[in-house]
C-alpha cells in the first residue's frame, strides 16, 4: 500500500509518529526534490495555524461549553476552530476553520458528487483560421499556413513550446489565441522563453514573434508567468484596464471580468499601470485594482495563497466561502447556488490537491458542521447551513 506521507508530516508534528514512521519519512524526503518541496509546504500549513493545532488536543464538550458561555455575550460572529481529518493521497493535510453562527455540531451528511478535477486542455487558434484542440492524442503536426509555421508540440506533456517553433519574419508576425475552458489549465512556452500557466476560464492572445522593442501579449483570466529576463525589451501584459511590465520575473495575474484585477509578485519586480496610476512592486506585494474606483491597493501578502494553483494546489486563509466558490466552479466546471446570501461570507482556511474529485474539498468542508453540498442537474452545488 502506498504510505501518506502527507499525514506522517502532520503526525509529525504533533510529536505522533512511530521511530519506524519517522526514519520512513526521512528516507522519502531524501528520494527527490519534490518529496522535500512537499514536506517543506505541509510544514509551512501546520506553522501557519498554531492555534488551530492547540484546539485539537481540547476536550470537544469542554471546548463547545466555551463556545456556548462566550455567544451568551454577544451575538456577533465568533470564530470557531475545527481541525478537518488527513485523507488519502494526494491531499496535504488541511486545517479548516470558519466563522459561523453557535451550534452544537451535527452528523457529517455527504453525498458523493462524483466531479472530477479540471485537466490539461485548451483550444488553439491559428491566424489562418484553424481551431486546434489540446489535450487529445495528435497524429499531425501542427502547422499555421499564413504565418508557413510549424508549431512545436509535445504529446507526451501536452505542452507548447514557440520558442521551438520554426521562425517567422518580424515584420508581419502572426497572432495565435488559446482559449482555456471551465474545467481545465494549460502550460505553455511563449516565442521568447517565458513559460506560462494558464488556469480554467483563461484567454491569451500573442504573436508568433516578438518585436524588437518589446514583448506584448494580451490575458483575460488568470495566468502565472516566469518571464524570461531579457535588457532592453520589456514583457507587457495588456490585461483589461491594466498592463504589467516586467522585464524578468515571476508572477500571477487574476483579471476575470467582473472581479477586481489582481498582481502577485513572487521575484523580480514589477510595474502595474492604469491609465491614471502607476505601482512598482517588490517581492512579496500584491496589486489590487478597483476598476469602480480606480484605485491601486498594495499590500505584503504570503504568494502562496495565490500562485499555489499552478503547483496543482488551493491555499486558502480566511477566505470568504464566495471566493472558494469561484476557484471551485472554474476547475470543476461546476456552478454554487447559496440559500442563504449569508453563507458567502463564511471564510475558511486550508490546503489541498487540485487532483481529486470535488467530494473530497465539500468533505472537508462538510467537516466543519456547518455547511451542506448538495448536487443539481446542470452541474450545480447547492450550499445550506445544517
Amino acid at each position: 500500500m502506498k504510505k501518506n506521507y502527507e499525514e506522517y508530516i502532520y503526525r509529525l508534528s504533533r510529536d505522533e509518529c512511530t521511530e519506524e514512521e519517522k526514519q520512513e519519512l526521512a528516507g522519502w524526503i531524501e528520494e527527490s526534490e519534490e518529496h522535500r518541496r512537499v514536506y517543506d509546504e505541509v510544514n509551512s500549513i501546520v506553522r501557519d495555524s498554531p492555534r488551530l493545532r492547540g484546539r485539537e488536543r481540547l476536550d470537544k464538550e469542554q471546548a463547545w461549553q466555551r463556545v456556548r458561555r462566550r455567544t451568551k455575550k454577544t451575538s456577533s460572529l465568533m470564530r470557531l476552530a475545527r481541525l478537518a481529518v488527513s485523507i488519502c493521497l494526494p491531499f496535504l493535510i488541511v486545517v479548516i476553520y470558519l466563522l459561523s453562527r453557535p451550534g452544537a455540531p451535527e452528523p457529517v451528511n455527504h453525498e458523493n458528487l462524483l466531479i472530477e478535477p479540471g485537466t490539461t486542455r485548451a483550444t488553439l487558434y491559428l491566424s489562418d483560421g484553424q481551431s486546434v484542440h489540446l489535450g487529445e492524442s495528435r497524429e499531425a503536426p501542427i502547422v499555421d499556413l499564413r504565418a508557413g509555421s510549424e508549431i512545436a508540440f509535445d504529446e507526451g506533456t501536452n505542452t507548447l513550446n514557440y520558442h521551438d517553433t520554426t521562425r517567422v519574419a518580424r515584420a508581419n508576425p502572426a497572432t495565435h489565441k488559446i482559449i482555456v475552458p471551465r474545467g481545465g489549465e494549460y502550460p505553455l512556452t511563449l516565442p521568447d522563453g517565458t513559460k506560462v500557466w494558464l488556469n480554467a476560464e483563461t484567454e491569451i492572445s500573442f504573436p508568433l514573434a516578438f518585436g524588437p522593442g518589446s514583448r506584448e501579449i494580451h490575458l483575460r483570466g488568470e495566468a502565472f508567468f516566469e518571464v524570461k529576463k531579457e535588457r532592453g525589451r520589456p514583457f507587457i501584459v495588456h490585461a483589461r484596464e491594466a498592463r504589467v511590465e516586467v522585464t524578468g520575473t515571476s508572477f500571477n495575474l487574476a483579471c476575470y471580468p467582473g472581479e477586481a484585477l489582481v498582481t502577485t509578485l513572487e521575484s523580480g519586480s514589477v510595474s502595474f499601470i492604469t491609465d491614471h496610476h502607476a505601482r512598482r512592486l517588490a517581492e512579496g506585494e500584491q496589486a489590487t485594482y478597483n476598476p469602480r474606483t480606480g484605485a491601486i491597493a498594495v499590500e505584503k501578502i504570503d504568494v502562496k495563497y495565490h500562485s499555489a494553483w499552478h503547483h496543482g494546489r488551493f491555499h486558502f486563509y480566511d477566505t470568504p466561502m464566495r471566493e472558494i466558490a469561484e476557484k471551485l466552479g472554474r476547475w470543476y466546471d461546476v456552478r454554487f447556488e447559496f440559500a442563504d446570501p449569508s453563507l458567502e461570507e463564511l471564510r475558511f482556511s486550508g490546503a489541498a490537491l487540485r487532483a481529486k474529485p470535488i467530494e473530497f474539498i465539500l468533505e472537508l468542508l462538510e467537516h466543519t458542521r456547518s455547511l451542506q453540498f448538495t448536487t443539481l442537474p446542470g452541474r450545480v452545488v447547492r450550499v445550506e447551513q445544517k
